[in-house]
């Protein structure tokens, strides 16, 4: 039979070991850790249904939990000048500080469908600073399904209101809709041959446009004839242009020496009888000029006349196929003379 003593070491001993056990039971279910940590700051507007005590994970890795939630707390981001209402204070680990970037963000979502809410961060890129101990950020804010949810039911019940409302005016108007679509139905339907005579002579429009279009740009614009004829307008303007500007100062040169001699002829020529014959002669000359002009006024009207193309010189001048018919009869009589005295 076992001493009294045997029996309560082991009871101390069972008891030491229970106690052991639910230490351990404690530590795992209460997250203790000893790991090293810092603070982080999150500043959300409403955190929904976050909890003190709620884990933080990174792609789903618990980082550290939720140490405080704080209503109103000092939590402004550096680059945010709006004050958040709630300040998250983030308790991590200082293990995971080096993949926890400058630019992370930080977000509430829940463990599955209806599991608990956490805190769960993106880290952010690898080319930023690390976030530091104390560091202030702006949280992304829960969808508010009970929001969505209130302003869905009272958009509903505003438009269930105005469509009671306006019932009648509805009526009216799905019924002068229906009854303008019968109508072009039926004007549709009463029409369709016309419809489509006139459909296909649209069709027959285009192309004949499409044709004349052709047809113009092949005669007006693509023409090699247009373009010879504009070459040689060309060319004889500025050979006009080049012809006036070297023979203007001639000109002005024997104008000075006419006006030379004729003072002098003046000044010699004083006396009545060489005034009133140099009346004579100035009045011949004037009916010479009358005339001159005239054989100027039909000299134009010829040029004109001929540059209309017509008459047989207009038609050799302007007509480029007469032109060419005519280059190439004298080519012909070039090379074989004996056309001129032999007559098939």
């Amino acid at each position: 039979m076992a001493s009294p003593r045997s029996i309560e070491v082991k009871v101390g001993l069972l008891m030491l070991v229970a106690l052991a056990i639910l230490a351990g039971f404690i530590l795992i279910m209460g997250g203790i850790n000893f790991q090293p940590t810092y603070d982080v700051l999150v500043g959300f507007d409403d955190p929904g249904g976050l909890q003190t005590g709620a884990p933080v994970r990174i792609a789903g890795q618990k980082v550290g939990k939720v140490a405080d939630i704080v209503f109103r707390g000092k939590c402004t981001a550096p680059d945010s000048t709006v004050q958040p209402l709630v300040c998250v204070h983030a308790n991590l680990e200082k293990r995971f500080q080096a993949d926890i970037h400058s630019n992370a963000t930080f977000y509430i979502t829940t463990a599955g469908l209806l599991g608990e809410q956490y805190l769960a961060i993106e880290p952010g890129s690898d080319d930023a600073a690390p976030l530091g101990s104390g560091a202030a950020i702006r949280g992304l804010d829960p969808p508010r399904l009970d929001r969505l949810l209130a302003e869905s039911y009272d958009l509903l019940t505003t438009t269930v209101s105005a469509l009671r409302e306006h019932r009648k005016t509805i009526r009216e108007a799905f019924l002068g809709l229906t009854a303008t679509l019968k109508g072009t139905g039926a004007f549709m339907e009463h029409n369709q041959e016309r419809l489509d005579r006139i459909a296909a002579n649209l069709e027959d429009l285009s192309v004949e446009s499409k044709g004349a279009i052709a047809d113009a740009r092949a005669k007006l614009i693509n023409n090699p004839r247009i373009e010879r004829i504009l070459e040689r307008t060309e060319a004889l303007t500025t050979s006009a242009a080049n012809l006036s500007a070297r023979d203007v100062p001639a000109l002005l040169t024997d104008a000075r020496e006419a006006l030379a001699s004729a003072r002098r002829v003046v000044d010699v020529l004083g006396s009545e009888e060489q005034i009133a014959l140099i009346k004579k002669t100035l009045t011949d000359v004037s009916s010479t000029v009358e005339t001159a002009k005239g054989i100027a006024g039909d000299a134009a009207a010829i040029t004109a006349h001929i540059r209309r193309g017509r008459g047989t010189v207009g038609a050799l001048v302007m007509d480029e196929q007469l032109f060419d018919d005519l280059q190439e009869m004298a080519r012909d009589l070039k090379h074989n003379p004996w056309k001129f005295f032999w007559k098939e």
